[in-house]
């Protein structure tokens, strides 16, 4: 039996950082420290994709590159307030890939809240393997031009060893802290800081219509 092509794909690998220290409570559920956060329970943060391969409609998306620049209400999420975000689009993409991307990222995040605003940047996500137990993606950098500057190293086991959790769909998430992490956006409210030493992620995942959540 042949499977019926789905009307878009994306398989993608994704760096989020935020401004709580490693590992961002939002992953179990906590609150957030209100002594980083003006003395209240809530986040900001960001996630940067890098699309290997994906397509929407006959539109390829390989090598694009979206940002989120979010975050979190006041309360947190037993707030059931809308997360606030702001979508960056790769400059390299054309208009119907950069319609396409709109169409699937927004789609997405509707699930947690509201895009307040979508823009065109330049965006660079490099990574660098560490050590040969390691695998690609732990130590990295990203830079959203004339926005945000991000850079990430794993947290390391006893034995050389990358640390994970388990994902929401029990995929693998893998944890680290920043050594740069500066954002200025005064479009996103709360779009202003530069805190490093907190918490990355790093991970791989799918995303189609039926499948929206990218975090695994």
């Amino acid at each position: 039996m042949v499977s019926k092509k789905m009307e878009w794909m994306l398989s993608s690998d994704c760096t989020e950082a935020c401004t709580s220290p490693p590992v961002c409570p939002y992953y179990w559920g906590s609150s957030a420290p209100t002594d980083l956060h003006e003395g209240k329970n809530q986040c900001e943060g960001t996630f940067t994709f890098r699309i290997q391969k994906g397509y929407y409609g006959e539109t390829d998306l390989k090598d694009l590159k979206v940002g989120l620049g979010f975050n979190t209400p006041v309360g947190g999420s037993a707030s059931r307030e809308p997360w606030k975000t702001i979508l960056y689009i790769d400059e390299h993409a054309n208009d119907k890939q950069a319609n396409a991307l709109e169409e699937i990222f927004t789609t997405s995040w509707r699930r947690v809240g509201d895009a307040l605003k979508v823009k065109r940047v330049v965006i660079s996500f490099c990574k660098d393997p560490v050590g040969s137990k390691s695998k690609p993606g732990f130590k990295h950098a990203v830079e959203w031009k004339g926005i945000y500057k991000l850079k990430a190293e794993p947290i390391m086991t006893a034995d050389g060893a990358p640390r994970y959790i388990s994902g929401l769909m029990n995929g693998i998430i893998y944890v680290g802290k920043s050594t740069v992490n500066n954002f200025n956006d005064p479009d996103l409210p709360r779009g202003n800081w530069n805190r490093p030493g907190m918490s990355n992620t790093y991970f791989e995942f799918t995303l189609n219509p039926e499948k929206l959540e990218w975090v695994p």
